[in-house]
């Protein structure tokens, strides 16, 4: 066996090779489709200026994803460019938002809990805000609170603020926040053209009405958007796997990405 193995040796390293490249590319198929070119329609759409001035202090394109407890926040460097966290504004009556990601999962740890923290910690990262639960009738109220924070804490330009609603984020951009649109969850891999056409023309009529600064998405949007709001910055997030050829290659991509002002890494 040991001679049989000798004598084929270059053989096995190639199987070897190739069979961790093809369970890579499995394990990892939305990443390697992002690597090639995405064919969308030739004509661009006009371009679209994004309608608010509000400006970021951003020191770096690469930002900590889901700072949501004291130990995350405990563990960031002093250097972090930003990162974010989730919030849900407190529907009950008070003042607060409460930080967590899923919406069955309540805690008592604030969001003034954590810039507390922030500021204990000397930090000087942007903010970014996944408002989870904002609304018609909550939004006024949330907003004051963020003001109120803003002032507190001293992070003026220093807030991020994203919501599915493009709509309520107008508020906010008026009041000096960097906003983003939270993009509707598609994967233009898996559609026709007509549909890719037909979403970008839903997006548009609903940025069209809205004053905000960027859009965000899943890294498999980031294409789509960059293409058809190339004036709007891109906004994303991405996992890391280890021992990944796919991940890595995928990684240089995002980070070589222009149209990429921010993205969201564990």
């Amino acid at each position: 066996m040991l001679k049989l193995i000798a004598q084929n040796k270059y053989k096995l390293m190639a199987c070897i090779i190739g069979l961790y490249l093809l369970v890579d590319v499995l394990q990892h198929k939305g990443q390697t489709r992002v690597l090639f070119p995405k064919d969308f329609t030739e004509a661009k759409h006009e371009s679209m200026l994004p309608q608010s001035k509000s400006i970021l202090f951003n020191k770096g394109k690469s930002w900590k994803k889901g700072v949501n407890t004291k130990e995350q926040m405990n563990e960031l460097n002093v250097d972090v460019a930003g990162f974010e966290c989730d919030v849900y504004f407190d529907t009950t009556g008070g003042r607060s938002f409460h930080v967590h990601h899923d919406p069955g999962i309540i805690t008592d740890y604030t969001l003034d809990d954590l810039l507390q923290l922030y500021q204990q910690k000397k930090l000087q990262a942007s903010i970014w805000l996944d408002i989870k639960n904002l609304d018609d009738f909550t939004v006024m109220v949330a907003l004051q609170s963020i003001i109120e924070l803003r002032n507190k804490y001293k992070l003026q330009n220093k807030i991020l603020v994203e919501s599915s609603r493009a709509d309520l984020l107008t508020a906010f951009s008026d009041s000096g926040f960097f906003t983003s649109y939270y993009a509707p969850l598609f994967n233009p891999y898996k559609m026709r053209m007509d549909e890719m056409n037909l979403m970008a023309d839903s997006m548009r009529s609903v940025i069209s009405k809205s004053k905000i600064n960027a859009l965000s998405g899943y890294y498999f949007q980031s294409s789509f958007l960059s293409h058809y709001f190339p004036k709007y910055p891109g906004l994303t997030w991405v996992d890391n796997s280890s021992f990944s050829l796919v991940n890595y290659l995928f990684q240089r991509k995002i980070a070589a990405d222009k149209s990429v002002f921010i993205v969201l890494k564990p």
